[in-house]
């Protein structure tokens, strides 16, 4: 049997879960619809290890697929399939597997949510890790880009569940227009591929990709970078990111770990050979992943709240990925996506435990007296911000971070320099990871009232949020082993770091805690000075966008709408008034003055003289215009009055309104009146037969 059909498995649970959900027609209670959605959305999982055990024992082909189906439009059949490959089984596999831990503490976090919709959110839960498996297994652009957009739209239902609370529909709005600015840029680089290929394989569209001509290649290729950088918040379109940390915590922790934050990473991993074959367009994308990485660490360390923090860490994080993708070094990236989705899907869930303790308050200062309330979800939390940090030999974050820096060692002397500022971005990460362990730990109120309207009364005591906690927190400390195993996988080479560069990699992240210590022991005066309120504010990118290019273009357009088009300015030399009035050009023109447009008047303003006194508005030649206008427009549309095509449509919409009326008041919702019909249908079928 091909293992490969085993693909076409793992996203039917989550799909047969959204569907049902979605679709039951009778009323479900809370504890049903989480325990359905949790298990639809955790059996991909299941499906998917003997897949990853089979390809670690070397089953990997990246020839073999699992066929869909075949859509034939006219010559031309697309066959649509799943893939088998290293890259698709270790993402899958991770996509799954923290969709599970992830919506196994939903079913705990969402038990008591008052006055929402907990079915609502399962289904979408489970339609976004269909679609994330979509996108990670697919084998042809086609079911690509159906996976893409299925988490886009999920990700603006969940990002706004909360629809009572204006942020989180401004959030979801704001996350959906930006990254279809990157579904539109990504579509567009499709579409070349296709019309280079013939065909919407990506066996074939990559390999089409690498022999393009050097300029369509860099088109292509920075098109897919625009794709990228919008789907992973990347510079410059990081600001949808803290934006969205508005949804439920499960949302944060399944968006922005593995899952759609991190598809654009996957994106560029996946078509890494025409990035390869395009040097400019990869140096590009390094430029970027730096500079991200070092712009989202600055703006975490300046966080007063802990969801921003994560939010801008995630955005560094994914920058550390696409730096190693820029470097030619997609294993490496890769690695860190699977070590990145341990350790912040952690933080998220973990966080979420100690903000409900305090209160409700995602303050960083409210979270004092957390170790005490919640030791549980402290341990957690300190484990998932060392693994962040990347502390040296113990922890999982310090083996991925070390394959992302050595990739940009032996990258020559420009990759020296991108080593050592990366270097950088990875010691202030460490500082502000502390600096969130820390004001944890520190003593504060022992009593928190909890925060009836957001959430339930005692986290931990349910198996549900403790077992995900544990978990994830094993796998980020110990999950370092896997990162020679992927990238043995993928087919890269583990690069060796010389000993200085070891070393030097070992105390940045001391250094970076120490810094955090001293920030956190100092008191909260460095956050208030102008370069921290910035960076708090993200750069205030959008105030910027706003005040520079918003604001002057609507002064330009009002400035536009307010211009007379009928003004007509005449250069005239300076005389005395009785002399303009005297003067026959004079006279003619303050005739012509007096015939002005009711609406829109004609002025001729001449230096110098002005009008004795003030005219009537008359404006005959106006008047004769517009009418001679009407005249001719009334004669030539006479023979299409009334329009027949119009009101052929409008009759036929008003029938269908009928109808659909008609077969509403039918839908009676009373079970014997379905009865009866289906026993009515049954019997006329009988009788046919």
């Amino acid at each position: 049997m091909n293992i490969a059909y085993l693909l076409l498995l793992a996203p039917a649970p989550a799909l047969a879960g959204f569907g049902f959900l979605a679709l039951a027609p009778f009323p479900m209670t809370r504890r049903p619809a989480a325990l359905i959605g949790a298990v639809a959305g955790a059996a991909p999982f299941f499906i998917m290890l003997p897949v990853l055990f089979h390809c670690f024992g070397g089953g990997c082909d990246p020839a073999k697929i699992a066929p869909i189906m075949t859509l034939t439009f006219g010559e031309t059949d697309v066959a649509l399939a799943l893939g088998l490959d290293g890259l698709s089984v270790i993402a899958g596999t991770t996509v799954s597997g923290i969709g599970a831990l992830v919506l196994l503490y939903a079913v705990g976090y969402m038990a008591e949510e008052r006055g929402r919709d907990v079915r609502r959110f399962f289904a979408l839960m489970n339609l976004f890790v269909a679609g994330m498996l979509s996108v990670t297994l697919a084998a042809d652009s086609i079911v690509f880009f159906l996976g893409w957009e299925i988490i886009g739209l999920c990700s603006f239902f969940l990002i706004g569940y909360y629809t009572d609370r204006p942020r989180a529909l401004v959030g979801a709005r704001k996350a959906f227009v930006m990254t279809r600015i990157a579904d539109a840029a990504l579509l567009a680089a499709l579409l070349l591929l296709f019309l280079e290929a013939g065909s919407v394989r990506l066996a074939d569209l990559i390999p089409a990709g690498v022999a393009m001509t050097p300029e369509r290649q860099a088109m292509v290729a920075a098109l897919l970078l625009v794709g990228a950088l919008g789907k992973s918040a990347q510079l410059p379109f990081q600001t949808w990111l803290p934006t969205a940390m508005v949804g439920p915590t499960p949302v944060s922790a399944l968006l922005h770990s593995a899952t759609m934050v991190a598809a654009g990473a996957f994106l560029l991993a996946r078509l890494a050979p025409i990035f390869a074959a395009a040097p400019m367009v990869a140096g590009v994308t390094a430029a970027i992943g730096l500079a991200t990485a070092i712009f989202g660490a600055i703006c975490a360390l300046a966080q007063t709240d802990a969801k921003q923090m994560l939010a801008y860490s995630s955005i560094s994080q994914i920058g550390f990925m696409v730096l190693a993708l820029g470097l030619g070094a997609p294993g490496a990236a890769m690695a860190h996506f699977v070590i990145h989705a341990f350790f912040k899907s952690l933080l998220f869930l973990s966080a979420g435990v100690l903000s409900h303790s305090a209160g409700g308050s995602t303050a960083i200062r409210a979270l004092a007296g957390g170790s005490a309330r919640a030791p549980m979800a402290f341990l957690a939390l300190a484990a998932g911000a060392a693994s962040l940090a990347g502390l040296p030999f113990v922890t999982a974050g310090w083996y991925s971070k070390e394959a992302v820096l050595a990739a940009a060692w032996d990258a020559g002397v420009i990759g020296k320099l991108l080593w050592l500022l990366s270097l950088g971005a990875a010691a202030v990460t460490a500082a502000y990871a502390a600096r969130l362990i820390l004001a944890a730990a520190a003593p504060g109120a022992m009593n928190a009232a909890p925060n009836t309207d957001d959430r339930h009364s005692d986290d931990l005591a349910r198996p549900s949020i403790r077992a995900p906690l544990v978990a994830l927190a094993i796998l980020a400390l110990l999950g370092g082993v896997l990162v020679g195993p992927i990238l043995h996988l993928l087919h890269e080479a583990h690069h060796d770091l010389a000993f200085i560069a070891v070393a030097l990699g070992a105390i940045a992240p001391l250094l970076g805690a120490w810094v955090g210590y001293r920030l956190h022991a100092g008191g909260d005066a460095w956050l208030h000075t102008p370069f921290m309120r910035d960076a708090r504010r993200g750069g205030q990118v959008d105030a910027r966008y706003q005040a520079f290019v918003v604001r002057p273009f609507r002064r330009f357009k009002n400035r536009i709408a307010r211009a007379d088009p009928f003004e007509i300015r005449l250069p005239m030399p300076k005389v005395a008034a009785a002399e303009a009035e005297a003067a026959p050009i004079g006279g003619l023109l303050r005739r012509i003055s007096r015939w002005r447009r009711a609406r829109r008047p004609i002025r001729i303003r001449l230096p110098g003289w002005r009008a004795a006194e003030p005219v009537a508005r008359l404006d005959l030649v106006g008047q004769a215009t517009v009418s001679a206008g009407t005249f001719i427009t009334r004669l030539a549309t006479r023979a299409l009055q009334p329009d027949r095509i119009d009101v052929a449509g409008t009759g036929a919409a008003r029938a269908v309104g009928g109808f659909a009326e008609f077969v509403r008041r039918v839908q009676t919702g009373r079970v014997r009146d379905y009865l009866f019909a289906l026993a009515l249908g049954v019997g006329v079928l009988l009788l046919f037969a």
